[in-house]
Order: C-alpha cells, then sequence, then structure tokens
C-alpha cells in the first residue's frame, strides 16, 4: 500500500489519471500465502480506481532478509498546468495519518528495535481528493510531503517566500515523540511530514470552499514577496526554522 500511495501521491502532482501497474515482488523464500495478500490488498485499490494491473514478476533469492515490493503507475495527464505557488495564494495542507514512508533511517535510530503500530499505518492515499478537487478548483501548486518534507516546497517557489503556521490541530504524537527523543526542529522539517501529507495553493476565495467541503483540510501558510525561502513555525518550540 505504501508503494501505491507514494506513485498515486505523486501522480496528483502532475494532475494524471492512473490507469495501470506492473510490480515485482522479491522474497527470500516461496511464500503464496504472502503473495496472494499483497495481489489481493493491491487489487483491492486498483479496483476502487478503474487501475488495471497488467502484468508483475515475483523473484525469489535466498540471499536477501524481508521482502522487497515495487511498482510503476502510469496514468494519462489530460489538463497539464505549470505547478508553482503564487504569490498571494493561501496554502492548504491535507493532513497525513502518521510517518507515511519517510525518515524511517532516522527512526530506527531513535526508537532502535522498539516496535510501534505507527511504523506500519500505510501512506494516506490523496490522488483521488486532489483530481476532484482540479476539476472544480483553480490549483496553482502542490507538493506531495515525502523525503526531503517541507525543503521540497523551495522548488516551488520564484520571486516568493512561504510562510507556515503553527497549528496545533495537526499534531500527532509520533512526532512529538521523536522531537522529546532528541531530533532537532530542523531535522524533524526536513525529515518528516509532521502532521501533513500533501498541500497546496489556491486563491484566497478558493481555499474557504476547499476547507468547507473537504475533511482533514486546513489553512497553514500563505505565500508573500521574497527570494524563495521556506519559514516555518515550529509546532515543537517557539523557533522559526528556514530552509
Amino acid at each position: 500500500l505504501d508503494a501505491l500511495a507514494m506513485n498515486l501521491n505523486d501522480l496528483a502532482l502532475v494532475r494524471a489519471r492512473p490507469y495501470k501497474i506492473q510490480n515485482h515482488i522479491l522474497i527470500p523464500e516461496d511464500d503464496e500465502e504472502a503473495i496472494l495478500e499483497i495481489i489481493r490488498t493491491l487489487s483491492e485499490e486498483c479496483i476502487k480506481r478503474n487501475i488495471t494491473i497488467t502484468g508483475g514478476e515475483t523473484s525469489i533469492q535466498d540471499n536477501i532478509n524481508g521482502m522487497d515490493v515495487s511498482m510503476t503507475v502510469s496514468g494519462f495527464i489530460e489538463n497539464g498546468k505549470p505547478n508553482k505557488f503564487q504569490e498571494g495564494d493561501v496554502l492548504i495542507g491535507i493532513k497525513s495519518n502518521g510517518l507515511h514512508s519517510n525518515g524511517f533511517t532516522k527512526v530506527r535510530e531513535v526508537f532502535k528495535k522498539e516496535y510501534r503500530t505507527e511504523f506500519t499505518t500505510p501512506t494516506r492515499i490523496y490522488i483521488d481528493t486532489i483530481l476532484n478537487l482540479d476539476k472544480k478548483i483553480d490549483i496553482h501548486g502542490m507538493m506531495h510531503i515525502t523525503g526531503g518534507a517541507y525543503t521540497k516546497l523551495k522548488s516551488l517557489l520564484d520571486n516568493s517566500d512561504v510562510i507556515l503556521h503553527r497549528n496545533p490541530d495537526i499534531q500527532q504524537d509520533i512526532f512529538l515523540e521523536l522531537y522529546k527523543r532528541g531530533v532537532s526542529d530542523e531535522e524533524m522539517y526536513k525529515i518528516f511530514n509532521c502532521g501533513i501529507g500533501f498541500i497546496f495553493s489556491v486563491s484566497e476565495e478558493d481555499a474557504g470552499k476547499i476547507i468547507s467541503n473537504v475533511n482533514d483540510c486546513y489553512i497553514i501558510g500563505k505565500v508573500i514577496s521574497g527570494n524563495g525561502r521556506v519559514k516555518i513555525e515550529s509546532m515543537f518550540s517557539d523557533r522559526i526554522i528556514e530552509f
């Protein structure tokens, strides 16, 4: 589900409608039950979105530890648009459901061999919400908050800055605990989604329509004149972090 979510959420950035998937499963020994469970779960999600599984490959390699699942999802871009934040935009964030698929090198460093259910909660899929909104609202810029976290927003800026406000409504225990265990403010916002999995920018007028109609959406900031900086009011301290 994480592999599927990463593909679908990245396709949302280019407003692409997914239509087919191919996958590859690498396992250390033959395990028919595990393979069937993967394909069953994948099929259920693909049926919801009219995505065809056109092929796949299973490879049994006895020199690996664990399982590797990889996939490629293809999509049609029907209405391509530039992906840039615009000065005067309001930033909307859609809440994450936790860690998603990023930052696990740091998670393992902090938690060692300790296990939490949050470590295996599948990444939230946003593409359905985004493609539906794109039919009704002029979305100017979008970013899926994955590896690199909030530093990725810099690629959507020209002569403007982003200011992200402190929002207690998006606080989640796993991020607060990581911070309390010694991860710095800068690292938190470079590595983790910190409660927001997808960000997009719209006009102030459109922002109100979205907030009133979409669950788990928050106004989290704005785009102002500047020189390509991302400024974040940390929810972990009273600091302002800049990238």
